[in-house]
C-alpha cells in the first residue's frame, strides 16, 4: 500500500451508499476510487453523481488491483458472502451492520479474517462519533456513580409496499437487524453482554397480518446486579430516537438520533443541567472512515473502539433478542 489515501471499492448504491458517499470526499484518508450494485445502470448513474472514477460489477471490484478496501453497504443478507468472497481475495472489509444475520456466520468471517491477517470491521460508525466517545469517557470517571439504567430506541415507519427491503425477510428486512442493533451496541458500550435477555414484539404490517419480518421489538438486557438496559425499535412507529444512560448520581441524556447526537446533557441532584456540544464532520461517518484507514496503515485486523470481540457480543445477543422472540 502507498503513503497515499486508502482506496475504498464500495459494494451497494442504496440508501446506506448514498448516505455515506459524500464523506469519502471529505476524509483525506480514504478515496472512493470504484462502486459495484445489482444494476449496471444505477451503479453507473450512482458513480456518475458521486464522482467516483469506475462503476464495476462485484467480482470485479473485489479483484480490482486498485481497491485497497472492500466496503460493504448492501442488504444485510448479502453480508456474510460478499466480506468472505473479498477477504478469500486478500482485501480488507468494512463490513456495514448488522455486521451478518447470526452469531455464526459473524464468527466464520472473524476466524477467516483473522487467519489470513486481515482487517475486518463492522461499521458501527456510533462508537467513532465524538459525543458518544465524551460520553464513555465521563462514565469511566464515574460522572453518574455507576450506571444502572439505559433507555435507547430507533424507530420509524417504513413505506408499506413490495420491494422495500425492510419488509422483505429475504433482504434480512425488520426492525433488528437494521436499527436495534444500535440500542443493543449502546448498551454492549455501557455494560457488555447481558446475563438475560428478555423480548416482546411483533411481526405485523399496516395491515394487520403476519409481514413475515420483525416489525417491532422491546429488549429488556439483564446484567449484574440488577443493571438494565430497555432497548426498542420499529418499522411501523415513529420512536423518540435519543437514549438515557443513569445511575444513582445523575443522568446522561443523548439527544436524537443518538447513534449520531451532536450533543448530551449531564444531568446531576442539586446541579443546572450541563450540556455538551461537538462538531460532526459531515454526515457523521468521517470519523470511522479516518480510524478505519489509520487501522489498517498500522496493520490491525480490527480497530480497538470496534473490535471483534464487541461484533461477536452484539450478534449473540442478536441471536438471544430473535429467541426470545420466538418463544
Amino acid at each position: 500500500m502507498d503513503s497515499g489515501p486508502l482506496r475504498v471499492g464500495m459494494i451497494g448504491t442504496g440508501w446506506m451508499g448514498e448516505a455515506i458517499a459524500p464523506d469519502f470526499a471529505l476524509c483525506e484518508e480514504t478515496e472512493l476510487v470504484a462502486v459495484a450494485g445489482r444494476s449496471a445502470e444505477r451503479t453507473e448513474a450512482f458513480a456518475a453523481a458521486h464522482a467516483v472514477p469506475k462503476a464495476l460489477d462485484v467480482a470485479r471490484l473485489i479483484e480490482a488491483d486498485e481497491v485497497e478496501l472492500v466496503y460493504i453497504a448492501s442488504t444485510h443478507d448479502s453480508h456474510a458472502a460478499l466480506a468472505r468472497a473479498a477477504l478469500e481475495q486478500g482485501k480488507p472489509v468494512l463490513l456495514e451492520k448488522a455486521f451478518t444475520v447470526d452469531a455464526a456466520s459473524a464468527a466464520e468471517l472473524i476466524a477467516l479474517a483473522e487467519a489470513r491477517g486481515l482487517f475486518l470491521m463492522e461499521a458501527m460508525w456510533m462508537r467513532f462519533n465524538p459525543v458518544v466517545r465524551r460520553i464513555a469517557a465521563l462514565l469511566a470517571e464515574g460522572a453518574i456513580g455507576e450506571p444502572r439504567t439505559l433507555h435507547a430506541s430507533f424507530g420509524f415507519a417504513a413505506p408499506a409496499g413490495e420491494g422495500h427491503r425492510l419488509w422483505d425477510p429475504l433482504k434480512g428486512g425488520g426492525s433488528l437487524l437494521d436499527q436495534g442493533v444500535y440500542p443493543l451496541a449502546l448498551a454492549d458500550l455501557v455494560f457488555g453482554e447481558p446475563e438475560t435477555v428478555a423480548a416482546t414484539g411483533s411481526r405485523l404490517g399496516y395491515d394487520g397480518t403476519d409481514s413475515g419480518v420483525d416489525a417491532e421489538v422491546a429488549a429488556l438486557l439483564g446484567y449484574a446486579g440488577g443493571r438494565q438496559a430497555l432497548c426498542s425499535s420499529s418499522i411501523r412507529s415513529q420512536l423518540p430516537c435519543d437514549a438515557s444512560i443513569s445511575g444513582a448520581e445523575g443522568r446522561i441524556d443523548i439527544e436524537a438520533a443518538f447513534w449520531c447526537p451532536s450533543a448530551f446533557t449531564l444531568h446531576r441532584p442539586g446541579a443546572e443541567p450541563v450540556t455538551e456540544r461537538e462538531t460532526i464532520e459531515g454526515r457523521g461517518y468521517v470519523p470511522m472512515l479516518r480510524a478505519t484507514a489509520e487501522a489498517i496503515a498500522e496493520g490491525r485486523t480490527a480497530h480497538p473502539l470496534s473490535d471483534h470481540a464487541a461484533t461477536m457480543r452484539v450478534m449473540r445477543t442478536v441471536d438471544r433478542v430473535f429467541a426470545a422472540l420466538a418463544a
